[in-house]
């Protein structure tokens, strides 16, 4: 109950969070481990006034059997309880510390595994690899500290027991005949272990506390407030500004939102907009344009109500409230491409096959091996860039929306696709026309801006240059005139009637192929697979112990035998003790006995200190640190198509609580394993001491627990694993909604979110509510079978005659008391360690299951400066996304490539060194999927897998990590390490570079303005702190700084009186290389893109470069372009040559932007 109340007031908050609050990784550690320590703590919490009333019961009776000596104990206690204070004093910071430390390591791993495509193009999966490990070993560092202070209230909780008898025995003034020490010592026993339980509580009721009170912090914190203003659209009149020009309109048009004096940002001392005053009329287009970072997403948000900092008024006419948000970052789940364009609105045929085609989906559907039903990969990793655009607005378009926002989702289409997009979508009879509703288009597309109704542009400063109509805006000399925006009269004359009649050209010369549904490939590894259903499988203790050190473990086995024998041996004494006392001639005086009885009870308790902290801070770290560096470099090296088959919500919980696992309660249970079977092995043969035939009872009673533990065990392990695998969803979805908690609040999705996480949530609490049944069955069964031994020792001791004497059997009885608890906490724990080792199960199946991408044939010896000169040779080569394919084609001596899972197909060309080639196509064509083949992200067929080159050296012998590494490439999405981390990591995470050369990158790119006002090179870098455009500038200059530093090792190489080499950091560079851009500029302006044209040709002078562009007019200085279409090379050539070939596929692109020739 308390989890489920927990998890569905973390989401609920979520939902209602501001965006900064969410972006935090913190929120994704309360969803699981801080929920799963709040549980675990509080489940002993009946423990504690129950343990208050049997203490002072066994005082009453202490009392009078010992008389005043009953206060011995108490004074022990006391002391205790002083010392347990001040450990605790200690404990809640360090386990609020770990707490964070936790939350940095599985956030980091949360943002690296959602980004691993991006993060493996751009070389730095390595550099991830090891910052997380470096996240992972601060961790255990400070979870070391944190679990000392479990070994010290382990200490404690064992104090009462180990001394208390100890100190009552020394002080008291009665003789201590056989029958009252066994007496005392059953009372003490009821005294203590209470108590012992109580003080080891403690540590883990404060761990509860500090959870609760991260968790409480969360639900107080500030919520996203709507400061949108409900008004009709009679109060909304569209209002001409003075300098406004009349609509094309008509002067009488209502309005659909007004802003009056706004002002917006993220932090009160630093606004983003500022006096900024507009309308924006119903059924219109508006346009939102500006240099890079002025502010147009943050504009985006302010009408959505997500920004913090708000002044002025904004007014929103409230049927208008669902809006059809498309985000610049596409906000996608693992889910098919149906699922995500129909959120959670209803399925309509028409209405969805309308949107396919204004989207231009239905070309790239029919190359999907699954349509529509095809899983995408969490965040549509297994989709290009272009293809996520079209999906995200596909799903604003299906809702039932009156106002649409689109922030730059034009960036990342070919010319073509984007012409034929905004005629099918935005044009004057498109889609959201033809539903009289309204659109705001935050866009560099300029070339569009004829066809807005109103135009907003954006200064620098983040206020209005300028905004009204075009025709009036291009005459008046402002920022719209500057950017020459020409009039495409032949895409205006050819605008459709009907979005249907919009076919671009190749879609007219050829349909798609039709394919056949097939089953899509399986997952790379479930959590649930038979390895994990697998008991007592030792080659994972195995697994587990050779994550340790044997001297380790050996020592911990040396001592765990110590302890049951200094743990028991007391009780044996006593009886020799109290024979000597009541001998006629005593044979050693009281001093001693109690002298060697104390000793054993100091042994004892060094002996439980010496293990916890064996276990506990070698054990605990060792196996904790061995275990996620190997998953860990499973996750960093699995191929592409692992992250395309299995959730990440998955890989994060092995992360998560299968780490959490390895690290508590793993530890946990085999430290109680270990202590209980020694200390129930001495109990046994001590209560065997009071009748031989006791011990004939023995085989039937270990039987019958064996019996009682195996039906409990597979069941259990079974409901765990169920527990697990409906976790997962969960985990998933609560991801999810951190990633796009903006466009759920924008389309109103709000409630059918927070309804479909209870769904979930449901499904995750019956198997943990069964679960804790079973186990409180078993606790029931065990009692009933020690209440079986216990009578069976009282029979046989009062009514058989005696053999062994009254010692013996008072020995007897005081270890059965405690007998019956320790084997019941014994069967438990065995069984915990076989739940907790599925942990170990999961990662060494995972690790095994998930075979690395490289091959035993990248075993090439390279040139410490490969490639040096950069030439590239790619012949007859093909290429699918599905292994299974290529196996298919290898097992069948096919040579069928033309099947339509195929990305690439038959592509070929030669790229000689220095040369500079632009890579086009439309969206879908194969160009992302040619990058990823050259940096080994996707392979060839088995047939062509020699097919590549470059320096003559051949891919399928490079390493593919090394490939990365010395192949310079910069993705479309650009990629950060998780917030915290400074900008100079950032840019160079491998530490290569001087202050002084990190700063000069930024000002080449025209950033460190930007950087220098969020706290220089060594401030915390968050991405909010950047625009989309800003990003990718840093990804660029990211780009910049390899290249400088690979110049710089080439001096040192080769030595500065090469002549070929030259000076180092010198502009333009003095080795050739490989330099791969993928739509580098799709996010800035015009001016901005120039500035990465002309620092692409001064620092890249010497280098090949191949880019992916879809602003064509940027790519005409390079050396050739070729153009691909459904996975083949179309055309190659000059750019101004092909430009001017009559029904050239390059000239189709060139003229679909409204360019003339």
């Amino acid at each position: 109950m308390a989890r489920g109340a927990l998890a569905s007031a973390i989401y609920e908050q979520t939902l209602r969070s501001r965006l900064s609050v969410v972006g935090d990784s913190s929120v994704l550690t309360l969803m699981s481990t801080d929920i799963e320590r709040t549980r675990q703590g509080f489940m002993s919490m009946h423990e504690f006034w129950a343990s208050f009333v049997e203490t002072g019961v066994a005082l009453w009776l202490l009392y009078r059997e010992l008389g005043v000596a009953f206060v011995a104990p108490i004074v022990v206690v006391c002391v205790c309880v002083v010392s347990v204070t001040i450990a605790s004093r200690l404990s809640g910071p360090r386990q609020n510390l770990w707490m964070q430390k936790i939350q940095e390591r599985v956030g980091a791993l949360s943002h690296v595994v959602a980004n691993m495509k991006t993060l493996k193009i751009a070389g730095l999966a390595e550099s991830a690899e090891t910052l997380i490990q470096r996240l992972r070993e601060v961790e255990i560092g400070i979870g070391g500290s944190w679990r000392m202070t479990i070994v010290l209230f382990v200490i404690i909780g064992f104090a009462p027991s180990m001394l208390g008898p100890m100190f009552t025995f020394a002080v008291t003034s009665r003789a201590l005949d056989t029958t009252r020490v066994f007496t005392a010592l059953s009372f003490l026993v009821l005294l203590t272990e209470p108590l012992s339980q109580i003080f080891q509580y403690v540590p883990f009721m404060m761990a509860s506390f500090q959870c609760l009170t991260r968790i409480q912090n969360f639900l107080e914190e500030e919520c996203c407030i709507d400061f949108r203003e409900d008004a009709s659209p009679s109060h909304l009149k569209y209002e001409l500004n003075e300098g406004d020009v009349k609509r094309n309109m008509g002067e009488d048009c209502d309005g659909i939102i007004q802003v009056i004096d706004g002002s917006f940002g993220w932090e009160k001392e630093k606004l983003v907009l500022s006096k900024l005053s507009f309308s924006i009329a119903a059924n219109s287009l508006t346009i939102v344009i500006g240099p890079t970072a002025c502010g147009k997403s943050t504009l985006l948000k302010a009408l959505l109500g997500e920004t913090p900092v708000h002044d002025g008024r904004v007014l929103i006419e409230s049927a208008a409230r669902r809006i059809g948000y498309c985000d610049q970052t596409p906000f996608l789940t693992n889910a098919s491409v149906r699922d995500n364009i129909l959120g959670y609105s209803a399925f309509d045929e028409a209405r969805y096959n309308e949107v396919l085609e204004a989207t231009m989906l239905l070309p790239d559907l029919a190359l999907l091996p699954q349509g529509d039903l095809t899983k995408i990969g969490s965040n549509g990793v297994s989709l290009s860039g272009g293809q996520r655009q079209r999906v995200s607005m596909a799903r604003a378009l299906y809702s039932d929306s009156k106002l649409f926002f689109f922030d730059d989702t034009l960036s990342g289409l070919d010319a073509d696709t984007e012409e034929q997009i905004f005629q099918r979508v935005f044009d004057t009879k498109g889609l959201i026309r033809r539903r009289n509703a309204t659109a705001v288009l935050c866009t560099h597309a300029v070339r569009h801006l004829p066809s807005a109704d109103h135009i907003i542009a954006l200064s620098q400063e983040g206020l209005i240059a300028e905004q009204g109509i075009f025709d009036d805006l291009a005459s008046i000399g402002g920022y719209v005139q500057s950017l020459e925006v020409q009039i495409n009269k032949k895409s205006s004359e050819n605008s459709p009637s009907d979005s249907s009649s919009v076919l671009s050209t190749a879609e007219k010369v050829e349909e798609p192929p039709a394919t056949t549904a097939r089953t899509p490939p399986p997952a790379m590894w479930s959590a649930t697979d038979e390895h994990s259903r697998k008991t007592r499988d030792w080659s994972v203790y195995k697994h587990y112990a050779g994550s340790m050190k044997s001297i380790t473990l050996l020592s911990f086995l040396f001592v765990g035998i110590a302890l049951g024998f200094f743990f028991n041996f007391p009780s044996i004494w006593l009886n020799f003790w109290s024979a000597d006392v009541t001998s006629a001639h005593r044979a050693h005086s009281q001093a001693y006995w109690i002298g060697i009885y104390s000793l054993f009870q100091i042994f004892s308790l060094a002996s439980i200190g010496i293990i916890c902290a064996i276990l506990f801070i070698s054990m605990t770290a060792q196996s904790g640190t061995v275990l996620h560096h190997q998953t860990l470099r499973t996750v960093i090296g699995a191929p592409l198509r692992f992250f395309t088959t299995v959730d990440a919500g998955i890989v994060t919980n092995l992360f998560s609580q299968d780490i959490s696992l390895v690290d508590i309660e793993l530890p946990q249970a085999l430290l109680n394993v270990m202590a209980e079977l020694c200390m129930s092995i001495g109990m046994a043969v001590v209560v065997a001491t009071a009748s031989p035939y006791i011990a004939i009872s023995y085989p039937f009673v270990v039987a019958l627990m064996w019996l009682i533990q195996n039906i409990y065990l597979s069941t259990s392990r079974q409901l765990r694993l169920l527990d697990l695998e409906t976790k997962s969803p969960l985990y998933t979805h609560f991801t999810d909604t951190v990633t796009g908690v903006a466009t759920l609040r924008a389309f109103g999705w709000t409630q059918e979110s927070l309804e479909f996480n209870l769904g979930l949530l449901d499904d995750s609490q019956r198997p943990a509510y069964l679960l804790a049944m079973v186990q409180h069955c078993l606790t029931f069964f065990l009692s009933a079978v020690v209440t079986v031994l216990a009578t069976l020792v009282v029979v046989l001791v009062t009514q058989v005659k005696a053999v062994t004497g009254a010692g013996f059997a008072g020995a007897s009885m005081v270890s059965l008391m405690s007998l019956g608890d320790y084997v019941s906490n014994l069967i438990r724990m065995y069984t915990l360690l076989e739940i907790s080792i599925g942990a170990v199960s999961r990662l060494k199946s995972f690790r095994e299951t998930v075979l690395p991408e490289s091959s035993p044939e990248e075993n090439a010896v390279l040139p410490p400066l490969w490639p040096l000169h950069g030439s590239l040779e790619i012949k007859d080569v093909s290429a699918s996304y599905h292994s299974e394919l290529n196996h298919s084609l290898e097992l069948e001596g096919s040579n069928d490539l033309n099947a339509t899972d195929l990305v690439l197909r038959n592509v070929s060309m030669s790229i000689a060194p220095g040369e500079k080639i632009a890579i086009c196509g439309r969206s879908g064509s194969g160009k992302s999927s040619l990058l990823l083949l050259l940096l080994r992200l996707l392979d060839p067929l088995s047939t062509c897998a020699d097919g590549i080159t470059i320096d003559d050296v051949s891919l399928n012998q490079v390493s593919r990590s090394i490939l990365r590494q010395r192949v310079i490439a910069v993705p479309q999405d650009s990629i950060f390490f998780p917030d915290g981390h400074s900008f100079r990591t950032n840019l160079d995470p491998y530490n290569l570079s001087t202050e002084s050369d990190c700063t000069e990158v930024l000002q080449s790119v025209g950033l460190w303005q930007a950087i220098e006002d969020n706290g220089g090179l060594n401030g915390s870098l968050s991405t909010s702190m950047l625009s989309h455009g800003q990003r990718q500038l840093f990804g660029f200059a990211r780009a910049i700084l390899r290249r400088r530093i690979r110049s710089s090792a080439a001096r040192t190489e080769f030595g500065e009186s090469d002549g070929y080499l030259g000076g180092a950091f010198e502009k333009g560079g003095d080795i050739g290389g490989l330099l791969l851009l993928d739509e580098v500029g799709s996010s800035v302006d015009k001016d901005t893109d120039r500035t990465i044209q002309r620092l692409i040709r001064d620092e890249f002078a010497r280098y090949t470069t191949i880019a992916i562009s879809h602003r064509l007019d940027a790519i005409m200085d390079f050396d050739r372009v070729v153009v691909m279409d459904k996975g083949r090379v179309v055309e190659s050539g000059h750019p101004r040559e092909l430009v001017k070939r009559d029904e050239g596929a390059f000239k189709s692109l060139w003229t679909a932007g409204g360019r003339e020739i």
